[in-house]
């Protein structure tokens, strides 16, 4: 079975309210109509009895008249109201007797006007007692139809029960086009989504209206998701072929090798230089998969990194210390620490720590420096590591932070091309960054910035 859709379910909806709405307004009219009719009716049916009780009472010739018979049944008929007279004994004196079942009803006066039914519609009618010259009591019986019930008003407008179905209708057409004006942005994003997915081509956008509403902030957020996904995807395609390529070589030595050794299987010397060749490949090999898996666990945050209070100046110092004893080319790693403490995953930031000064010590100058500082700026940490090393090309500066990237002057070494986007992965994993300064033949100077609580 076809779902229906949803301009049709908000335009049925907003008709359907809209019905309920009108239905609610109208019976409250009719109601307000009616009470307002009775009291009209009453306040006629009161005058009208009043008037023939006044006219009893003082005018003598017209009731001389009355009691003559000379009085037409138009003089009984007074704006809707039907007069009779009675007599105390309750005998007709003049006046329009219609009903004779009204005469079943004993003549006493009353206080206040008597619903009751005759021929199967409802009346009024009001009983008023009145004393002649002579002192003869007599009775005005006053009669009125009674209001419509709320059935009989609303057919006796029969414009408005016409016009009711006719207005919803158009209301119908008016919200099923206007919903499907609102619901543009949500049909374009469906399509948009759709050729995404049959077609791959992350680089298509919604557009929008440019006025601002809800749907165009939704649409530029979708907008602004497919941006992060194509650089994402783009990012993942460049470290997929980079991780292949760094996996290659290490596995081709390690096949190399084995064949070598079963070439040369008599020799326990030979043999030892294979192993030892195999070893340290497989060590590059577990290094890389340790980073990749550190990357990925930062990036999609399936494992926990516990944060602690850490004195910061003891872990920097402790770094600095064994990077002292690894250190070549006559290096120097000197330190100035202030006293720092942060909240901060202790592995992490000694991963960070080793990475930088490493960085330095493996592009720094024979007899050269590696200066490491630590202080505090308002709620940041600051750890700073400089050299007087070879510097970075400003070619090269935008793209040290890509995973795997290396620039011509470093690929002789041994490195992997990680460490510093490593860096910033834990800078931002701390709610911090990483900045550089570096001149080319001059050095480098990276400022990492981090939150301490």
């Amino acid at each position: 079975m076809k779902c229906i859709s949803l301009k049709l379910k908000l335009s049925l909806w907003f008709t359907l309210i809209l019905t309920i709405v009108c239905a609610v307004i109208l019976i409250l009219v009719m109601r307000i109509y009616q009470s307002t009719e009775k009291k009209l009716l009453l306040q006629t049916l009161d005058n009208a009895t009043d008037s023939m009780v006044y006219k009893m009472r003082g005018d003598w010739k017209y009731r001389k008249d009355m009691e003559t018979g000379k009085l037409d049944d138009h003089n009984f008929l007074v704006d809707d109201v039907q007069l009779m007279v009675y007599n105390k004994k309750g005998d007709h004196i003049a006046g329009v007797f219609l009903y004779p079942e009204l005469d079943e009803i004993t003549v006493h006066e009353t206080d206040k006007p008597v619903r009751t039914e005759l021929d199967g519609r409802d009346y009024y009618y009001w009983d008023k007692k009145t004393r002649t010259v002579r002192g003869n009591d007599m009775y005005v019986r006053g009669i009125i139809a009674a209001e419509d019930d709320l059935f009989g008003s609303l057919t006796s407008h029969i414009t408005i029960l016409i016009a009711l179905p006719v207005l919803l209708a158009m209301a119908f057409g008016g919200g099923y086009f206007i919903t499907g004006r609102f619901l543009k942005p949500v049909r374009d994003i469906r399509k948009t989504a759709e050729e995404i997915r049959s077609g791959g081509d992350l680089s298509k956008r919604i557009g929008t209206s440019g006025n601002g509403d809800e749907l165009d902030e939704l649409a530029n957020t979708i907008n602004t998701m497919f941006d992060k996904l194509d650089k994402d995807f783009d990012a993942q395609k460049q470290f997929t072929s980079n991780a292949s390529h760094e996996l290659r070589t290490p596995v081709s030595v390690i096949l190399a090798q084995c064949e070598y050794g079963f070439d040369h299987s008599d020799s326990a010397e030979e043999l030892l230089q294979v192993v030892s060749s195999v070893q340290e490949q497989g060590y590059k090999m577990s290094g890389l998969i340790k980073l990749l898996l550190m990357f990925t666990r930062i990036d999609q945050g399936t494992e926990h990194y516990p944060k602690e209070e850490t004195d910061l100046t003891e872990l920097v110092h402790s770094v600095c210390e064994d990077m002292r004893i690894i250190a070549d080319k006559n290096i120097a790693v000197t330190e100035k620490l202030d006293p720092v403490t942060a909240y901060v995953n202790r592995e992490m930031l000694t991963l960070l720590t080793v990475n930088l000064i490493q960085n330095s010590l493996r592009y720094g100058k024979e007899n050269g420096t590696v200066k490491v500082g630590l202080s505090e700026s308002g709620n940041m940490a600051v750890l700073t590591v400089e050299d007087n090393g070879i510097g970075i090309s400003a070619e090269d500066l935008p793209h040290i932070w890509e995973r795997f990237y290396r620039s011509d002057r470093s690929r002789s070494s041994k490195g992997l091309g990680l460490g510093l986007a490593l860096v910033k992965q834990i800078a931002g994993f701390h709610g911090g960054k990483v900045e550089v300064e570096s001149t080319e033949g001059i050095g480098s100077r990276f400022i990492v910035k981090i939150i301490k609580q």
